[in-house]
């Protein structure tokens, strides 16, 4: 696949994920929810920004980087855009998944549910792990050395930190519910014994005859 495609489809995703932001960026504008952040996930922000939008968004509009440019397979370009859409699509389903149970912030509200099922059934924080996802496509789907790896450099250590935050606030308050929850899955990724390759095998072996 052809880099000018790819770097299409990033900025495509890019605007998705920007339109899906928008309602609580807004919200936390107007309301100056201070509590939202601290003054160390604010300037995280601040560079994931920078790694995230900024910089991307000045490659693919100029060349002012293109002498740090780097050239992939051209094959490696679908499997890219076919993870990198399936990063867009975790982090829409679960921001669906969390509804109203959703905050820019790690605090709970009355009424708060513990959602496990669904994406959360495989990893505890998958709208986290959705933009991890994303950040190492970065590096193929934008091929160049300032430019590809920014967000996963300037991004990870403010989702680190707030999966170590927000855990502590989750642990507070549904007790030995999310304790338990926790032994069963992994934060990001997940756990080796929940994937059914059986299954999957089985299925491969499905569609092989399929075809056949």
């Amino acid at each position: 696949m052809e880099r000018a495609y790819l770097e299409i489809i990033y900025l495509c995703g890019l605007v998705l994920q920007v339109i899906l932001a928008w309602p609580f960026i807004l919200d936390y504008l107007l309301k100056k929810h201070s509590d939202y952040f601290n003054k160390k996930e604010r300037q995280f922000l601040l560079y994931i920004g920078i790694g995230f939008i900024f910089l991307p968004s000045l490659y693919v509009f100029s060349t002012w980087f293109s002498f740090f440019d780097y050239n992939l397979p051209k094959w490696l370009g679908f499997p890219a855009a076919i993870l990198y859409c399936f990063g867009v699509w975790l982090l829409f389903t679960a921001y669906k998944e969390l509804g109203p149970n959703w905050s820019p912030g790690p605090q709970t509200r009355e009424g708060h549910l513990l959602i496990t099922t669904g994406t959360f059934r495989w990893v505890r924080h998958p709208i986290y792990a959705s933009y991890l996802i994303m950040a190492v496509d970065q590096m193929f789907m934008l091929q160049n050395w300032l430019v590809g790896p920014a967000f996963l450099l300037l991004g990870t250590p403010f989702y680190l930190y707030r999966v170590k935050r927000e855990e502590k606030q989750l642990i507070h308050c549904f007790g030995d519910e999310y304790l338990n929850y926790k032994n069963q899955t992994n934060a990001l990724l997940p756990k080796v014994e929940q994937i059914d390759f059986k299954s999957i095998v089985d299925r491969l072996k499905f569609l092989k005859k399929s075809k056949g």
